[in-house]
């Protein structure tokens, strides 16, 4: 799936059986992911403390040079792009990395080294992810933590099980964080339902899609 994005950046994200064509043709930062809300930042200096057979332990890459490329990999998470005018940022946001808010970490990190005006005219993509039909238990502590930290109309109580709504309120995050709505996009697509997808719900445990970006030479 090639995701539409100005000519500075190219963004693939790799669905079932599709060729990872285009990847690993500049030093490749590919962290361990681990639920969490840790953000790199990848410059010229730091390239070779960050690149494969490296694999640091985060959940985000904010890409600023043309010399390396990034990814992520995803089986029910929903895959979160940002960009601007000379970067992108690629997250991994979970369950639990949404209810972290891991997309507020990156655009604070974005707002710290470009400004307040880089988070307002930047754009969002948000990719498949298991849709709202897909219950936790009540009770269970990330559950309430889920409960604690989704706007309300992002889920739904219904005796022992929640329902959340991961989409949503990755989207109401980001506009919460300053993106103009219309600047956001979601795919729309439930990685659960939809056959295209991996999805470790649906028993692909090893199997997973991948969303890859890097930056263009001007």
């Amino acid at each position: 799936m090639r995701i539409l994005t100005p000519e500075h950046i190219a963004a693939n994200f790799f669905m079932k059986g599709e060729s990872l064509e285009g990847i690993n043709v500049l030093p490749h930062v590919m962290p361990s992911q681990v639920h969490g809300k840790n953000i790199i930042t990848i410059n010229d200096a730091n390239i070779s403390e960050y690149a494969m057979p490296l694999r640091p332990q985060a959940d985000g890459i904010l890409l600023l040079t043309p010399n390396a490329e990034a990814s992520l990999r995803f089986a029910d998470c929903a895959p979160v792009m940002i960009w601007g005018d000379s970067w992108v940022m690629i997250l991994h946001s979970g369950y639990k990395g949404t209810v972290l808010n891991i997309s507020r970490e990156g655009l604070l990190i974005v707002r710290e080294i470009f400004g307040g005006e880089a988070v307002k005219d930047s754009c969002a993509w948000i990719g498949p992810c298991i849709g709202r039909e897909y219950f936790r238990k009540a009770g269970d502590e990330w559950t309430v933590r889920g409960i604690e930290s989704f706007h309300r109309g992002n889920y739904d109580v219904d005796g022992e099980n929640v329902y959340f709504d991961l989409a949503g309120e990755i989207h109401t995050q980001l506009i919460e964080c300053g993106i103009d709505e219309g600047n956001i996009t979601l795919s729309g697509i439930d990685t659960l339902k939809d056959g295209r997808c991996y999805s470790y719900r649906r028993g692909d445990v090893h199997e997973r899609m991948t969303l890859h970006v890097r930056l263009i030479r001007p």
